[in-house]
């Protein structure tokens, strides 16, 4: 660029662009214009992070969540009706995500995008790069790092231990939002109150006490469906199915 980039330089910025395609194609008035907008977005988050490379990843084909739940995302609107209402903005939505498939942005087969800025992340953390989050999805708030939230123009930066903490919450919550069944019972301040002065290291073994708890005869199940619903994956494992021994690392479950 040839103005002087503005904020706290990074090395590389990961781009979770679902949400900035959705709201394209819905403010929009054609393809065209859309793509301009587009471009625009991805510019503005350049220039807003003072990234020096930009990797961004979008919608692609199939999402391996809904083979662990079918009801995966149900209480949302679906695409298929949003389209239905306005077939308009369905069309735009997918000739935007083809354009960005075109540009070399990633596509995110067989999981979401979030997943894949979240093992970018981790892979930059691993070898010690400078790197920031662009999103304005709190599910990836559990991963650690630098974030930046596009729509409020809001840098911030979450720890190991606070990035733990809310993904164990989750893990207790659930998510109405995407149809994720948490602990029956247990909303945003009982499961606060729950993990309340617990060290770190011990908050996942109280999450799973808390399911055995509340769920003695099907806690097994339950957990292990929610926690592969929520959990924002940090390799490329093939997007399998985690086993409760798997996301505990051992065999006392």
């Amino acid at each position: 660029m040839s103005k002087q980039k503005k904020g706290m330089p990074f090395q590389k910025c990961f781009v979770d662009a679902d949400s900035i395609i959705y709201r394209i194609a819905v403010t929009s008035s054609s393809v065209a214009q859309g793509k301009k907008y587009y471009d625009k977005a991805i510019e503005d988050i350049q220039w807003d992070t003072c990234s020096d490379e930009m990797f961004v990843a979008v919608k692609g084909v199939g999402n391996f969540r809904f083979d662990v739940a079918a009801d995966y995302k149900g209480q949302r609107v679906s695409d298929a009706a949003k389209a239905k209402a306005d077939p308009a903005v369905g069309k735009r939505r997918n000739a935007l995500t083809e354009y960005a498939w075109k540009l070399g942005h990633h596509k995110s087969d067989y999981c979401e995008a979030d997943d894949v800025v979240s093992i970018w992340a981790q892979e930059a953390m691993e070898a010690g790069e400078h790197y920031v989050i662009a999103h304005i999805d709190k599910d990836i708030d559990m991963v650690e790092g630098w974030h930046y939230n596009f729509t409020k123009k809001k840098l911030y930066y979450i720890d190991e231990h606070e990035g733990h903490y809310k993904m164990c919450i989750q893990m207790l919550t659930g998510d109405a939002t995407d149809h994720i069944k948490g602990i029956k019972g247990i909303g945003p301040k009982k499961a606060e109150k729950l993990l309340t002065d617990v060290p770190t290291g011990d908050m996942l073994t109280k999450v799973r006490e808390a399911w055995k708890e509340h769920h003695p005869e099907d806690w097994h199940d339950r957990l292990e469906v929610c926690w592969n619903l929520l959990y924002m994956r940090r390799t490329w494992d093939g997007f399998k199915r985690l086993t409760i021994e798997e996301i505990f690392n051992d065999t006392e479950v």
